[in-house]
């Protein structure tokens, strides 16, 4: 009897240590034995709240003499005269004035006379493409004598030569740009002109007549642009002492060369 109680005894003392190893313990009613958790640790202050009050009242204190700092010295370099700090800050040097408007004069005279030179070039090699386009399109809206492939090629020529030289002219003044830009404009005219009186060459009727009708136009066009160009330069060399200079473009042999389109005599 005794060894049988021993035995039960052994057998719910292996069962108690089991229970215990898997984390369970005894049972009771305020439920020891369990794993207790542990409290959350309390998080730390980030800076500057874990400094001391009076610490943070320091760097406060800093803060603002820092910015003060800054703002005095913003409104010094602002409200400061040309006499303040090194001398002749915000002098103006008349002699560096000088050589820059000398410079500038200089250049102005360099562009007037190289857009000169090809305004005058320009217009001696455009005189022929005009009377001969006089031909292909009358100005009085008659029917005109169709140009051949070899004049087309010939007019193109001349074109495109002078589309790369007025390309290569140099930029400068506004009054300088103007006579620049409008030669160029109208030189790119009359390749738009040339492209259309192709393809009214091409053409059937009514189309033929349509296309013929801008193409005229667009020499017009191109004759406007260069006697405005024209101008603009004329003016700039008599501001320059240089004299007149005439360089507009004759849209038919009898034209008085002054860019209108013209009919007939002149008096000129």
């Amino acid at each position: 009897m005794a060894q049988k109680t021993a035995a039960r005894r052994s057998k719910a003392d292996l069962a108690a240590r089991s229970a215990t190893a898997r984390g369970a313990g005894p049972r009771s009613g305020d439920g020891a034995g369990r794993p207790q958790q542990r409290p959350p640790e309390r998080a730390s202050a980030r800076w500057p709240w874990n400094l001391s009050r009076a610490r943070r009242a320091w760097l406060a204190v800093a803060a603002l003499a820092v910015v003060a700092v800054v703002v005095v010295a913003v409104v010094w370099a602002v409200t400061r005269g040309p006499d303040d700090g090194a001398s002749g800050a915000y002098a103006v040097d008349p002699a560096r004035v000088a050589e820059l408007e000398a410079a500038e004069v200089a250049r102005d005279a360099e562009n007037l006379g190289v857009v000169t030179d090809f305004a005058v070039s320009a217009q001696e090699r455009l005189v022929p493409t005009m009377h001969e386009l006089s031909v292909a399109l009358p100005l009085d809206g008659a029917p005109g004598t169709p140009a051949t492939p070899e004049q087309l090629a010939a007019w193109r020529d001349r074109l495109a030569a002078l589309t790369t030289e007025a390309e290569a002219l140099p930029t400068g003044a506004s009054g300088y740009n103007v006579t620049r830009n409008g030669l160029g404009v109208s030189i790119a005219l009359l390749g738009d002109a040339l492209d259309t009186l192709e393809l009214a060459e091409g053409s059937a009727e009514p189309d033929r007549a349509q296309l013929l009708t801008l193409a005229a136009d667009l020499r017009l066009r191109a004759a406007d642009t260069w006697s405005m160009a024209a101008t603009q330069l004329d003016d700039l060399s008599v501001a320059a002492d240089q004299g007149h200079v005439h360089v507009f473009l004759p849209l038919h042999p009898d034209d008085a060369g002054d860019g209108a389109a013209s009919l007939g005599e002149s008096d000129h």
